[in-house]
């Protein structure tokens, strides 16, 4: 059976809220049915059919074609099934998403799985600020999954993390892992100011130390790191291609809080 597609039609004149397109919405309704769905996010109504050409029928495999940075909430709220997009994605992809896997070919916007609490999530290009973090409403950011940045991203990598795993391949901007509470934030291409701020129990790991380090966090000294190594284990079974080694100097913080955290600078 072939995965259920939507192709745009043209660029949307406002932005989409595409959150009611996920299989557990889908599942058992006919095209005509599907069509009918409204993704307005304005006064004006639109509908699925005015904006995508529907094609395919299997509702646990969507597909979505030609799609760019006005079309929000890809996958929101995901609790199974595959979602592949062929193009770019707006804000709030995989938003509080609990299971199912979402790859994205192009960019995506802020909120890159924000409080995302299972899953998998890969965007193969740049994405916004607040890759993990905060959803409207909610008290902490990514609380379980996994996220994998191809590019770059932006401010606040993984803000207020509960638990989880964040790879990105690119540069991250500044306050990377701000207030995380627990969780891995991987940090391949470096960070901007203040990584680590307000961390109390999180795990930063960079390639290169951060460009302004901040004074609350000690340094104790270079060590070797068994779960290094296991996760680069793991991350390599993913299809990741990745050295993380097993020596890192270890420095501990935030101070200014708990101060459990760490931020690991591999050797």
């Amino acid at each position: 059976m072939s995965a259920l597609s939507f192709e745009l039609k043209r660029r949307p004149t406002q932005r989409l809220d595409l959150s009611p397109l996920v299989p557990s919405r889908l599942d058992g309704l006919n095209r005509k049915k599907i069509e009918a769905l409204s993704v307005s996010s304005t006064r004006e109504t639109i509908t699925v059919g005015d904006v995508f050409k529907v094609k395919g029928k299997d509702a646990q495999c969507l597909h979505f074609a030609g799609t760019d940075d006005r079309c929000d909430k890809i996958g929101a709220r995901l609790t199974g099934g595959e979602i592949v997009v062929d193009g770019d994605a707006g804000m709030l992809l995989g938003a509080q998403m609990k299971r199912g896997k979402i790859t994205v070919h192009g960019s995506a916007g802020v909120s890159v799985g924000a409080s995302m609490s299972g899953g998998e999530i890969s965007v193969r290009r740049d994405v916004g600020d607040q890759v993990g973090g905060v959803a409207f409403g909610e008290t902490f950011g990514m609380k379980g999954g996994f996220i994998s940045i191809g590019g770059d991203a932006g401010l606040l990598v993984g803000e207020r993390l509960r638990r989880g795993l964040i790879v990105v391949d690119g540069k991250a901007g500044d306050y990377a892992g701000g207030r995380m509470v627990a969780g891995t934030i991987v940090l391949r291409g470096g960070a901007g100011r203040y990584a680590g701020y307000g961390n109390r129990r999180g795990s930063l790991i960079l390639a290169d130390k951060p460009r302004h380090l901040m004074p609350t966090y000690v340094d104790s000294g270079v060590m070797e790191f068994d779960f290094l190594r296991l996760l680069e284990t793991w991350l390599r079974e993913q299809g990741m291609r990745i050295r993380l080694g097993g020596r890192a100097r270890r420095l501990m913080g935030d101070m200014a809080v708990l101060g459990k955290g760490e931020m690991l600078i591999l050797e």
